[in-house]
């Protein structure tokens, strides 16, 4: 499958770290019951997985959950299996290896982004080149994208994109800001200012 490819024809992987979509978005509790924060959660990593489809990258699922797995498997997405205990940081690991196993660069997407475009996307791994990490912060200082070339100390969490900057300090290092890569919905604030939005419309649904 033909992928974006940064300045030296680097091909990208995309790769979703997905947790039980009925887990998810657990501080919306209050604003949506849990079916509603479910069928919310699958439907912003269905538009997420589209912009990285639509950006022409091959793009992969990585969970340790059946029923997520069979919904990636029917959108015609790859699904990396997720290794038991290990959380995110595992998740983007053996996303990372098996990216490289390929000779593929890597871009770690985080599936909780309404607006992202498949113009972020590029914005993003366009940028991939050996010895460079890019890296797109979240609004309150995590990380929403991060693709590179080669092993990465994942270091996700709270405060993850000064982190993951000092982790990359022999590297080169590309920062992108956009509205679509940085507003990421955990809170009921989140979710309210992406569909106050025109692209966001769609999310006033949840809020009714």
């Amino acid at each position: 499958m033909p992928g974006v490819s940064g300045p030296n024809g680097e091909v990208v992987l995309a790769v979703l770290p997905i947790k039980p979509f009925a887990e998810a978005k657990g501080r919306l509790d209050g604003l949506l019951d849990p079916a509603d924060r479910a069928c919310l959660s699958r439907a912003i990593a269905e538009r997420v997985a589209a912009a990285c489809s639509d950006a022409g990258l091959p793009t992969a699922v990585v969970t340790a959950d059946p029923g997520v797995a069979r919904w990636a498997a029917g959108l015609g997405l790859e699904v990396v299996a997720e290794p038991a205990g290990e959380g995110l940081n595992g998740a983007a690991a053996v996303a990372a290896d098996e990216a490289q196993r390929r000779g593929l660069a890597w871009c770690i997407v985080h599936a909780d982004l309404p607006l992202l475009s498949a113009e972020d996307v590029v914005a993003v791994a366009g940028r991939v080149h050996p010895g460079r990490v890019v890296l797109a912060p979240s609004r309150n200082g995590g990380t929403n994208l991060l693709a590179g070339d080669r092993p990465f100390p994942f270091a996700y969490g709270p405060g993850s994109f000064g982190r993951h900057l000092a982790a990359a300090r022999q590297l080169e290092r590309r920062v992108v800001v956009r509205v679509g890569t940085a507003l990421d919905v955990d809170t009921p604030e989140d979710l309210r200012a992406a569909a106050a939005r025109p692209d966001g419309c769609w999310l006033r649904a949840y809020l009714t």
